[in-house]
């Protein structure tokens, strides 16, 4: 194919980003803003040696399932690209994609929400300046850094709107030079909220009193500073303006002390479904030894220490560590230790037995090393929790390989609108 190529085709799929899927003269054109079962004009805007990506100029059929998406900016942010698919069919073309993926295995249908929007507890947006001297404040365009000016997202909380609201109105063009990105963490448990404001000079001491005046359950806000020339968004020095550089959150009745640098599920409700599931993998019995492995703030760790285990944590930021310990503590639990240290190293140096491993890595997956280290400790459960379906598929093989075989998957619609899928897998040994 060629680009500016036009071809009326009908749409047989969906991609794992969300994007129509046609066949034309034999090759694979992907396309946002089509369903299955839709037929479009669609012309060529990027032609690939394996693929192409369409764009649609005349929608001449409609799917039954579609729907109207509610957001002002869907289709152009690329956040939320099932927005226009109505819940029920999101969640049976998830299970069903999970099915196809993983054939040969069993997998349960997905466990969804009552209600899939303003489920998220976290936000971070881009900001710019303009050489007009306008402040834009939003989201990237997909697979760009071009900020899609919005002043609302519907799958954020309520509450971390208004936030998000005050500071985009409060941001001048001389306060707004060298912001970088705000950030926002609120739980809906405790009511805490937090602000951080990442940028280059701190010169945000006005617009914290104003923000602890008009949002008193703000308990946290902090100035980091990030000066670097590339995407991470987070620097590694910060000064608290407000408060302290946590707040406390809650998952099934464990207390969570949570820094800004540590990760936390962004969706608190179906955590609560994803962790429950995760547990009842483990299958734990009081008095077994649990390594949780990529253990965060220590959320499911501790969950496994309640139930009477004896649990070993690992974790390689150092606040999530400090706050996991913290959370111990906090929790009056003594049977968890958490160690700050890669999780792949520690796989590599440990020597003692497990029970049951839980591992619960980055989108990117484990690597084949630390699956053979893993394979080495031999526990009697491998409780494995991922964001991407893709590496969970490359990894179980190679378990495989040493192995151990997946009984059931549990996907969970952690990211609702969106077509990312959480899951739970757990494995034994053959």
């Amino acid at each position: 194919m060629k680009r500016n190529e036009e071809f009326t085709g009908e749409c047989l799929d969906l991609s794992d980003q969300g994007y129509g899927v046609l066949r034309h003269d034999g090759e694979v054109v992907f396309v946002p803003g089509l369903l299955p079962q839709e037929k479009a004009r669609i012309r060529v805007i990027l032609a690939k040696k394996s693929f192409a990506i369409g764009k649609v100029l005349e929608r001449l059929t409609d799917s039954p399932d579609r729907v109207k998406a509610p957001c002002p900016v869907f289709g152009k942010c690329g956040g939320c690209a099932l927005q226009d698919l109505n819940y029920e069919q999101q969640l049976a073309w998830k299970t069903d994609w999970m099915k196809r993926k993983f054939a040969g295995i069993e997998v349960r249908d997905i466990l969804g929400m009552r209600d899939p929007y303003r489920y998220r507890n976290k936000a971070q947006f881009p900001v710019q300046v303009t050489e007009q001297g306008q402040v834009i404040t939003g989201f990237y365009r997909p697979n760009s850094h071009t900020i899609v000016d919005t002043d609302t997202c519907l799958i954020q909380d309520e509450r971390l709107n208004e936030l998000y609201q005050y500071i985009r109105k409060a941001l001048t063009p001389e306060t707004a030079a060298g912001l970088r990105h705000i950030f926002l963490r609120r739980s809906r448990k405790t009511g805490q909220s937090q602000v951080v404001l990442i940028g280059e000079e701190n010169h945000f001491r006005e617009l914290t009193s104003q923000l602890v005046r008009r949002f008193p359950e703000l308990v946290s806000v902090v100035f980091n500073h990030n000066s670097r020339n590339d995407n991470v968004i987070l620097g590694e020095e910060y000064d608290v303006l407000h408060g302290s550089d946590s707040i406390e959150e809650d998952c099934l009745g464990i207390r969570i002390r949570l820094h800004f640098k540590s990760f936390f599920q962004v969706n608190p409700e179906m955590m609560e479904v994803l962790y429950k599931t995760a547990l009842e993998a483990a299958d734990i019995q009081p008095g077994d030894r649990v390594i949780d492995m990529y253990s965060g703030t220590g959320t499911l760790g501790l969950l496994a220490a309640r139930q009477g285990a004896s649990v070993t944590g690992v974790e390689i930021v150092p606040e999530a560590v400090d706050n996991a310990r913290h959370n111990a503590r906090l929790n009056g639990i003594d049977n968890a230790d958490f160690r700050c240290q890669d999780a792949s190293a520690f796989a590599k140096e440990n020597q003692e037995p497990a029970d049951v491993l839980i591992v619960d890595p980055p989108r990117k997956g484990l690597s084949e090393q630390g699956i053979r280290d893993i394979v080495r400790i031999s526990p009697k459960r491998i409780v494995y929790v991922s964001c991407g379906p893709n590496t969970l598929k490359r990894d179980l093989e190679r378990f495989a390989q040493g192995g151990w075989q997946a009984r059931w998957i549990q996907p969970v619609d952690m990211f609702c609108q969106t077509p990312n899928v959480e899951a739970v897998c757990l494995l034994e040994k053959e």
